[in-house]
């Protein structure tokens, strides 16, 4: 900025060589080169001013990028590698979620399997437990009906006995009645035989 002013005031006591500069650039430029000097003469803009102004554009370009562009580019760098990393640990945790899904559901499928296989059992054992029972109470049952009839026809033996031995004391008592005699004990026992044969018919 020093050399810009330096130069701008040193403008007007090189008035008169610029003009004599111009018209002796006019006839010895050619080229690229002096077609830009030229034209930007053109718009009143000389060598020296030109000169500086590309150092001074330079020197920003260069302040800028030092200190503002690389910066933001390293910033912006840093930005892209944590969103790089973020979009990793996006996928991972999305993996992870899948993962944990596919877990959980085939432990809901187990979970379900192996209730179903423990309703399956109780209702097997409980079947097994009812028929155990049925079965003991029939066998009960048969026993009862079993001990029943043969008390049954162990009263019936003995009230037939009973009967057979009143039987057969009255018709000894009638006979003896009929026959106006006392029998003895042998004729007693023909008798009783016979009334028992006669009652066993």
């Amino acid at each position: 900025m020093t050399f810009l002013s330096a130069l701008l005031a040193a403008e007007p006591a090189h008035e008169a060589t610029k003009a004599a500069a111009h018209g002796a650039a006019a006839t010895e430029s050619h080229g690229p080169l002096g077609d830009i000097i030229h034209l930007f003469g053109s718009f009143g803009v000389d060598k020296a001013h030109l000169i500086v102004q590309v150092i001074n554009f330079a020197l920003l370009a260069f302040v800028l990028y030092k200190f503002a562009i690389k910066p933001a580019l390293g910033q912006l760098e840093e930005r892209i590698r944590q969103a790089e990393q973020l979009q990793k640990d996006r996928s991972a945790a999305e993996a992870q979620l899948a993962s944990a899904q596919k877990t959980a559901e085939a432990q809901l499928v187990a979970a379900s399997e192996e209730a179903t296989k423990i309703l399956t059992d109780a209702r097997n054992s409980a079947k097994a437990t009812i028929e155990a029972s049925r079965a003991e109470a029939q066998a009960a049952q048969t026993e009862v009906i079993a001990k029943a009839k043969a008390a049954i026809e162990a009263d019936r033996v003995k009230m037939m006995n009973e009967v057979r031995g009143e039987v057969s004391r009255l018709v000894v008592e009638t006979a003896a009645k009929v026959l106006e005699q006392n029998l003895d004990d042998a004729q007693r026992g023909r008798l009783n035989e016979a009334a028992v044969k006669q009652l066993a018919r």
